[in-house]
């Protein structure tokens, strides 16, 4: 074939079509909303909910752990760098005899990952929406959590926890919000990225 001119067409996809579905996500894995508004920074997020084996032949109610990065939790064909094994681990509790536990996943933002899991700005990567994000957990997500399922909703059975920036929100978040998590997980918390977190520990240390 000869070409003697060339055209340049753009294409919008509106849809993909047989949207991929991970086939190893565990069957106590429920989705509570795929677009849970968050009105503290006016923008929607997926939130599904692991429920312990047996939730639905008892009548129990159950402590909550809030988790961040949704994605990395369950499954390791949706996770970046490999699941947290959560559902397997929170599979073994039950078999030792534990209750369980209901835990909330919060899907990262992708993009809005760092401004989210940040209280301050950083003066080079940015960020800094981290407070909204604390205020989104505690005052609209745990109140909806609490009247869907049956929890335990007192401060004494309620934890949040994350890793990377995500321990660096928990952290946060837990210190901000003292009366409503006793309990938080952090795992390589990324400190480096807001300095200003130890100033902060300081200052509730003082009001405590």
């Amino acid at each position: 074939f000869s070409f003697t001119s060339s055209d340049t067409v753009f294409i919008e996809v509106l849809s993909w079509e047989g949207e991929f579905v991970p086939d190893d996500l565990p069957e106590n894995l429920v989705v509570f909303d795929e677009e849970f508004y968050m009105p503290e920074l006016d923008r929607s997020r997926r939130v599904r909910v692991l429920l312990p084996i047996d939730y639905n032949e008892t009548e129990l109610n159950y402590p909550v752990l809030y988790m961040h990065d949704g994605q990395n939790l369950f499954s390791d064909q949706e996770s970046f760098a490999g699941e947290w094994e959560i559902d397997e681990a929170m599979l073994a509790f039950e078999e030792d005899g534990y209750n369980g536990a209901i835990i909330v996943a919060m899907d990262n933002g992708g993009s809005l990952r760092i401004d989210e899991y940040t209280p301050y700005p950083h003066p080079e990567y940015g960020g800094g929406d981290g407070d909204a994000y604390a205020d989104f957990i505690a005052n609209t997500l745990k109140p909806a959590i609490d009247e869907e399922y049956r929890t335990l909703p007192e401060r004494e059975h309620t934890g949040i926890m994350g890793s990377s920036l995500g321990g660096l929100i928990s952290y946060y978040t837990a210190m901000k919000y003292q009366e409503v998590f006793s309990k938080v997980g952090i795992f390589s918390p990324s400190f480096w990225f807001n300095d200003a977190i130890y100033d902060y520990a300081d200052e509730v240390g003082k009001q405590s």
